[in-house]
């Protein structure tokens, strides 16, 4: 009787242990999901639509002002590591090893080919990636940016380099996303050694709130922090600076600040 049981419990350990075993190689097997696109990008068009006149539309034109310098650096410096990234989800990855997948695929950026090798390296709980960049006719094997997140992918965070020439970090970005509230916030900082905007950055996110929308500015050549809240729906906001909210309502004029 006590064989019988020996053997029992031991056949019950071998059939756990093989099933655990299973369930590490079929994890192993499948390559990690990828952070959303809007871990990396975000729009900062917002305000882009400023209205010409002054006058009764000076809130919403500070907010554009302050908003400015990110949405032309953002959109002339990162359109190739943006792009390259979102047409990854378009492709399936090959798996390398038991811990390395990679995506291997054709962009087109301004009439310009580019070929992308995605990497992704799977150590316990955390996945670190690199994105190399080969340009038709010019540089190769260039890492633009490298990254990690969590498994869950709830939080993250990229290194961009400039461009190929230098090959300097310039852009640090950091991002939390939770899918159940269906909320997330980036913030993209300027780390870039030899500019005057280094530190600078921009924090944007979406909230359960009556403001759904919100970003967060510092410049740091005048050293000033802008705070703006805006709703995506109605497109009525405020943006704090001077120790004072100043708001603007759904046709972008002037208005009276309730809270």
């Amino acid at each position: 009787m006590k064989k019988k049981m020996i053997i029992y419990v031991t056949g019950i350990l071998i059939f756990f242990t093989v099933s655990i075993l299973s369930c590490e190689k079929d994890k192993k097997s499948s390559p990690p999901e990828l952070p959303p696109l809007s871990s990396l990008a975000i729009q900062v068009g917002d305000f882009s639509a400023a209205k010409k006149a002054t006058g009764s539309y000076n809130n919403f034109l500070t907010a554009a002002v302050a908003t400015g310098y990110w949405n032309t650096v953002l959109t002339a410096y990162l359109a190739v590591p943006v792009a390259s990234y979102a047409e990854a989800f378009n492709h399936p990855a090959q798996r390398l090893d038991n811990n390395t997948y990679e995506w291997t695929y054709q962009v087109v950026v301004q009439d310009t080919t580019y070929i992308a090798n995605l990497f992704a390296f799977i150590d316990n709980d955390e996945i670190s990636m690199e994105m190399h960049i080969s340009k038709e006719g010019g540089f190769q094997d260039f890492v633009w940016y490298t990254g990690t997140f969590n498994l869950q992918r709830t939080e993250g965070e990229w290194t961009i380099q400039d461009n190929p020439e230098s090959n300097i970090s310039w852009l640090n970005i950091s991002w939390h996303h939770d899918y159940e509230a269906a909320t997330f916030d980036i913030q993209y900082t300027n780390i870039y050694p030899l500019g005057d905007y280094s530190d600078s950055f921009i924090k944007y996110g979406i909230r359960n709130a009556d403001y759904n929308a919100f970003y967060t500015i510092y410049s740091s050549p005048d050293n000033k922090t802008y705070d703006i809240d805006f709703n995506t729906t109605t497109h009525e906001g405020r943006i704090y600076y001077e120790s004072l909210w100043h708001c603007w309502d759904a046709n972008l004029q002037d208005a009276v600040c309730l809270n």
